[in-house]
C-alpha cells in the first residue's frame, strides 16, 4: 500500500506537469503561426491560384469569344478536371451572356460582387485589344475560413500531435527527474531507519518550509502517511500554540531560518486528520550551509499529550481529595458533634461533660479563679410520664434543656446528665452568681412549663449548687456536692434552690 501511494504522489505532481509543458508547446506553435513564422498554405493556394489565372488570360488572349467558343470550352474543362479545388467555370460575354457553365456553376456563383477574391476568380479574354468577356472559375473555400478547415489546417494537426506526443515524452522525462530530486532517494536508508526508531516525532523542513523527511512515530501520530508529508509544508498542517501571548506566533522553524538560531522547548499543539489533538514541546536546530546559513532545520517534537492528560487528572484528583477532605471534616465534626452530644436536648452527654469539665476544674484552680457546678432535676418527673406518656415526658425534658441554655453563657458547659437530671458548670463565676442563674432556671422552668402546656402538665425543677470555694479535692467531688445539694433541695419541699457551704451549711431559696 505505501508503495502504491509513493507512485501515485510522485506520478500525479508528473502528469500535471506534464499536461502544462504540452500546452506550453501547443502555445508556442500557435503564437509562430501568428506572427508568420511557419508555411502558409493559405497563401500557398492563392499563389497557385493566381498564376492558372495569369496563364488561362494568356491563353484566351488568342483565341476569338465567338469563332473559338469550343476551343475554349475544351480548355476550360480541362483545367476543371485536373484542378480539384476548382468547383465551377462559365464564360460569360461582356453583355453579361453565359455562352458557357459546368455544373451548377449559377448557384456556386451567387454571392460574387464583380472584383476576385480568393474563392471567386475572373479571368478577361481580350479579342483584337478589347474585352470580349470573362471566363468565371469558382474554387473552393480555403480551409481555415472555416471551422472544419481549421481543424484540416497543418498547424492545428501538428499542435495535435505535439500535444499527445508531448505528453507521453514530457511525463517519461519528469518521472525521471523527479526520481533523481526525491529528497528521500538521496537519504542512506540507514538514516531513514535510525530516525523512525527514534521515540519523538522528527521532520526535516528546508529554506521553503518543505518537508524533506520524516519518521514514522511523527507520521502515524497525525494519520498522514511518509509519502504524503514529503514536498508538503511544514505550516500548512493544523498547527495552534499554546501560548497566549500572541495571537499567531511564528513558527519555530521559521524563526530559525531567519535567525541561524536554536528554538529550545516551544509548545504547540496539532490536530491531526482523525481531529485528535497532540501536544508536542518541538525543538528545532538549523541545518548550516555554505557561510553558515541556515538551508534548512531539524525539528524534534516530543509528545506530551499523555503527560498532560495525566497532569489534568491529578489536579482533578487533587481537587477532589480536597473537596472530601472537606466533606470529611464536616462528617468528623458531626461525628464528634453526635459523639459528644445528647440525641434528645443536644446537650452534652455524661462522658463529655465529664472530660470538659476536667480541663475547666484544673484550669480554675492553676488560676484561682472561681467555678461553680449546677445540678438540676424534674420534680416528679415519673408522674409526667404515667400521666401524659413519654412523649410529653421528651418534650418536658427539651423544654429544660431549652431553659438551661437561654439562661446559660456560650462558654459553659450543659449536659445531660441523666434521665430527667442535668449538670451546669459555670466557669469565672461566684457562687452569689452562680445561685442567681440557678434561681433564674427554677423560676423559667416553671413559668415555661405552664406556657407550653395548658393543659398540664405543669412542671418544677429542684436545683443545687456547689463553688470550687468548697474546696473540692476533684471535679467528681465537686460534682457531688452540687448533687447532695439538689438532694437536700428535693428534700426541702422540692421547686427550690440550694447551696453547698464548705462550713457543711447550706443555704436555699423557695418561692
Amino acid at each position: 500500500m505505501r508503495v502504491i501511494n509513493k507512485s501515485l504522489a510522485t506520478l500525479i505532481p508528473a502528469m500535471r506537469i506534464s499536461i502544462a509543458l504540452a500546452f506550453l508547446t501547443v502555445s508556442i506553435l500557435f503564437s509562430a503561426e501568428m506572427f508568420g513564422f511557419t508555411p502558409n498554405q493559405n497563401k500557398y493556394l492563392l499563389d497557385v491560384r493566381t498564376k492558372i489565372s495569369e496563364s488561362l488570360a494568356l491563353q484566351f488572349s488568342v483565341f476569338d469569344p465567338v469563332k473559338d467558343i469550343n476551343k475554349i470550352q475544351m480548355l476550360i474543362r480541362y483545367i476543371v478536371k485536373r484542378n480539384p479545388d476548382i468547383l465551377s467555370c462559365g464564360i460569360r460575354l461582356d453583355s453579361g451572356k453565359l455562352i458557357f457553365k459546368s455544373n451548377n456553376h449559377e448557384a456556386l456563383w451567387q454571392g460574387y460582387n464583380n472584383y476576385s477574391n480568393s474563392s471567386h476568380v475572373l479571368v478577361p479574354i481580350i479579342f483584337s485589344g478589347t474585352l470580349g468577356g470573362n471566363v468565371e472559375i469558382r474554387y473552393k473555400e480555403l480551409e481555415s475560413l472555416t471551422l472544419k478547415g481549421f481543424f484540416e489546417t497543418p498547424i492545428f494537426t501538428t499542435s495535435a500531435y505535439v500535444m499527445l506526443v508531448g505528453f507521453f515524452a514530457y511525463l517519461v522525462f519528469m518521472l525521471r527527474m523527479l526520481k533523481q530530486l526525491d529528497p528521500s532517494a538521496v537519504i542512506p536508508g540507514r538514516v531513514n531507519a535510525a530516525f523512525d526508531t527514534m521515540s519523538e516525532g522528527v521532520f526535516i523542513v528546508d529554506e521553503d518550509q518543505q518537508i524533506l523527511l520524516t519518521n514514522q512515530v511523527f507520521s502515524e501520530k497525525i494519520g498522514i502517511s511518509i509519502d504524503a508529508l514529503v514536498g508538503k509544508k511544514a505550516s500548512s498542517l493544523q498547527w495552534e500554540s499554546l501560548s497566549t501571548q500572541a495571537a499567531n506566533p511564528p513558527f519555530p522553524w521559521v524563526e530559525v531560518l531567519k535567525t541561524g538560531k536554536s528554538s529550545v522547548g516551544t509548545q504547540i499543539k496539532l490536530k491531526s486528520d482523525n481531529n485528535e489533538v497532540y501536544k508536542f514541546v518541538l525543538n528545532a536546530s538549523p541545518i548550516a550551509g555554505e557561510n553558515d546559513i541556515a538551508r534548512g532545520v531539524l525539528v524534534t517534537l516530543d509528545d506530551i499529550t499523555e503527560q498532560e492528560q495525566r497532569n489534568t487528572d491529578l489536579e482533578n484528583t487533587i481537587v477532589q481529595l480536597e473537596e472530601t477532605k472537606l466533606k470529611v471534616q464536616e462528617q468528623n465534626k458531626e461525628l464528634h458533634y453526635l459523639a459528644t452530644r445528647d440525641s434528645l436536648t443536644g446537650c452534652l452527654n455524661r462522658r463529655s461533660y465529664g472530660e470538659q469539665f476536667e480541663i475547666a476544674f484544673d484550669s480554675a484552680r492553676n488560676n484561682g479563679s472561681d467555678l461553680c457546678c449546677i445540678m438540676v432535676d424534674l420534680d416528679h418527673f415519673k408522674r409526667v410520664n404515667d400521666n401524659f406518656g413519654h412523649a410529653v415526658g421528651d418534650e418536658v425534658i427539651k423544654l429544660l434543656a431549652e431553659v438551661l441554655q437561654s439562661n446559660c453563657r456560650q462558654d459553659d458547659l450543659i449536659a445531660r446528665y441523666g434521665g430527667e437530671e442535668f449538670c451546669v458548670v459555670l466557669p469565672n463565676q461566684t457562687i452569689e452568681t452562680a445561685f442567681k442563674v440557678a434561681e433564674r432556671i427554677r423560676v423559667g422552668m416553671e413559668e415555661e412549663s405552664i406556657k407550653r402546656f395548658e393543659s398540664g402538665p405543669h412542671v418544677t425543677a429542684s436545683v443545687g449548687v456547689a463553688s470550687i470555694l468548697d474546696e473540692p479535692d476533684s471535679p467528681d467531688q465537686l460534682n457531688n456536692m452540687a448533687d447532695e445539694a439538689l438532694y437536700i433541695a428535693k428534700s426541702s419541699g422540692r421547686n427550690c434552690v440550694v447551696t453547698w457551704s464548705s462550713k457543711s451549711k447550706l443555704s436555699s431559696s423557695q418561692t
